[in-house]
């Protein structure tokens, strides 16, 4: 009351120019006392440091009100479809359900990715690989004599078709043919390959790297980002702009440089343009507010080591973005075959020459070695083989693969990707499968069809797109935000009452020939937001419930070997098996057992996206061999 000037210095998205508003409103004239308010003014800054907050302070400005009126029309939207839609699924499903804008559209997503992981129907194929080395090199073993290997890809001139050979009979044939064929070097091209880094990150591909690399889900990434925030070590941590301010140019110039060498810093900087029109180019990336600040400095006074992981990528990243390309020298050769037939098998091999950004930053590369070779130089075969492959249906969402497609499909917001995750989670609507990845349930697939069945637009992609360009249109004062409403609203609520009306409500119970050990009524299989429970169909007036059995997968435990591997869910609903005597046997793996033991150490088999393998981390077995010894 007795200040002479107050500051708003919320967060500098819409959200945060909304809050300034409603403070303004609320400190506004006092009618009854006619006290007039100390003046207000509105700061904004990227990064919570000293420099940043004084520099806000000198360039202070006005509410912006097309972002307020683009926050006030999001908030508006979002609460018609929840408010209203949520109650008809609790008619007509069941309750404790709910609907969302942009919730709903990433369920469809997940359940429409199940449908076409039960859709799929695996093909098997085959490829033939030959090992070669120089003619001079047989029976000898130095660097210039390793093994290269190739691949087929033409016979008799033709191209082998995706996904390779699908006949065994015919992969037979050509790999006896092979083993006395001649071959040589057909074409031999060199060149140089420059690889660039990839920009600083934004939300999205924070989140999608911090999946990949650290296993974080979105939501557990946003809350350490927003720890590192709070504390003054990145920049602001909900933006979709690439844009960089000139001082952290400079900095991390002088850090490189300083660190590395000349060879390793770019004078000036490297700026990245964003492709996305929605992108508030306003913002920054997520960068480190001091690049001098390295990962070592940030562990040794921070006693959350996940912080210190987050922090570090974020560094990693954004310094790696300031660095020059990689360079490598990539080769690519077509070796002839002579036979019975004329074989061609394409070949790849590179090696890196300057490492540039990915010093600090890694990915896979292909490094292979090959010697020095000449077009049309005979080289001596070291062994041909088919390799037996299967076609890979479409996997499940991970965190990372789900964010991307929603920002790639223009759904959502930086700010909205982790609550729409943890949504779906908590409304029991998906689980996690065994790889972290989103399988929907049981009740999460009843409540799309019917949402895709009775309000189409509602879960549908380009409809919600669309939805999120008018907003953005709003935020630069395109559009007013009411007739956007009015526009959405008025068609929604006449469907709406219609399907009160007309749809009738799901049966969610199954009865079972068993009685109640309560009151002796008949229990039923009910379903419930975590999935289905056994209940007696007296509720309300008897309240009893049991857990279903656990499925098993007829396999015996290779534990006990006494009790059989059945499926649990953890706590948080991620699935792991375990055995059905726990606990008196404590086996317990993330992995599914396939009911073998590997041959070399005895431990359980486990399933794994690139096939079986071994549940023992230490065992050295190969995929090839335990095929050979099951097929025996």
């Amino acid at each position: 009351a007795e200040a002479t000037r107050i500051i708003l210095a919320t967060d500098e998205d819409r959200e945060g120019e909304a809050i300034a508003w409603h403070i303004e409103q609320a400190l506004g004239p006092d009618k009854k006392k006619e006290k007039t308010p100390a003046p207000m003014d509105r700061i904004v800054f990227h990064e919570i440091t000293k420099k940043a907050v004084l520099e806000a302070l000198e360039h202070p400005r006005t509410i912006d009100m097309h972002l307020v009126d683009a926050q006030q029309a999001r908030r508006v939207l979002d609460r018609l479809v929840g408010y209203k839609l949520s109650p008809f699924l609790w008619r007509k499903v069941m309750s404790g359900l709910s609907a969302g804008r942009v919730q709903s559209v990433a369920l469809r997503l997940i359940v429409e990715r199940e449908n076409e992981i039960r859709a799929f129907k695996p093909q098997t194929f085959w490829t033939v690989e030959a090992a070669l080395q120089k003619q001079q090199c047989t029976g000898r073993s130095t660097n210039e004599c390793t093994p290269f290997h190739v691949t087929l890809d033409t016979i008799d001139a033709k191209t082998i078709e995706k996904p390779g050979l699908l006949d065994k009979t015919e992969t037979d044939a050509i790999l006896q043919d092979l083993e006395k064929a001649a071959f040589s070097i057909g074409t031999l091209e060199k060149r140089k390959r420059v690889r660039s880094p990839n920009p600083p990150f934004t939300t999205s591909t924070l989140q999608q790297d911090a999946f990949g690399r650290l296993g974080f889900s979105a939501k557990k990434t946003m809350t350490i980002a927003q720890q590192l925030y709070e504390t003054g070590l990145i920049t602001y941590m909900r933006t979709d702009s690439f844009a960089i301010a000139p001082e952290a140019l400079h900095a991390a110039y002088e850090h490189l440089n300083a660190s590395f060498g000349p060879d390793y810093a770019i004078r000036g900087g490297r700026r990245f343009k964003t492709s996305s029109k929605l992108a508030q180019e306003a913002h920054e990336a997520i960068r480190p507010t001091d690049p001098a600040r390295t990962p070592d400095a940030v562990k040794e006074k921070s006693k959350d080591s996940a912080q210190a992981r987050l922090y570090e990528l974020i560094w990693r990243r954004f310094m790696a973005s300031q660095m020059p390309e990689a360079l490598f020298d990539e080769t690519r050769l077509m070796i002839r075959a002579h036979g019975k037939k004329s074989y061609g098998l394409k070949g790849t091999g590179s090696v890196i020459r300057f490492d540039g950004f990915l010093k600090l930053y890694s990915y896979k590369t292909t490094d292979v070695i090959l010697p020095e070779l000449a077009e049309g130089e005979s080289v001596a075969s070291a062994g041909v083989e088919g390799v037996e492959h299967q076609t890979k249906g479409p996997a499940r969402y991970s965190d990372a693969s789900l964010v991307k497609t929603l920002e790639e499909s223009g759904i959502g917001r930086p700010s909205t990707y982790a609550p729409t995750i943890s949504t779906l989670e908590e409304r029991g609507y998906v689980v996690r499968d065994d790889d972290k990845r989103f399988s929907p349930t049981e009740i999460g697939e009843k409540v799309i069809t019917l949402l895709v069945e009775h309000f189409a637009d509602i879960v549908d992609v380009d409809f919600t797109r669309s939805m999120e360009e008018k907003l953005d249109s709003i935020a630069s004062g395109q559009k007013e935000w009411r007739p956007v409403l009015q526009e959405f609203y008025t068609p929604f609520a006449e469907n709406l009452k219609t399907k009160y009306e007309t749809v009738a409500k799901e049966n969610l119970t199954e009865p079972l020939d068993r009685a109640c050990p309560t009151c002796g009524k008949p229990l039923m299989i009910r379903h419930g937001r975590f999935g289905r429970f056994i209940a007696c169909s007296g509720f309300p007036e008897c309240k009893y419930t049991e857990a279903l059995p656990p499925v098993s997968l007829n396999i015996v435990c290779p534990l006990c070997a006494e009790g059989t591997v059945v499926e649990r869910r953890t706590k948080t609903k991620r699935l792991f098996y375990g055995c059905s005597r726990w606990p008196k046997c404590s086996f317990a793996s993330w992995r599914k057992p396939t009911g073998k033991l590997c041959i070399e150490c005895g431990s359980p088999l486990i399933e794994t996206p690139s096939g079986e393998k071994c549940s023992n981390k230490s065992c050295s077995f190969k995929g090839k061999k335990q095929k050979a010894k099951n097929d025996e």
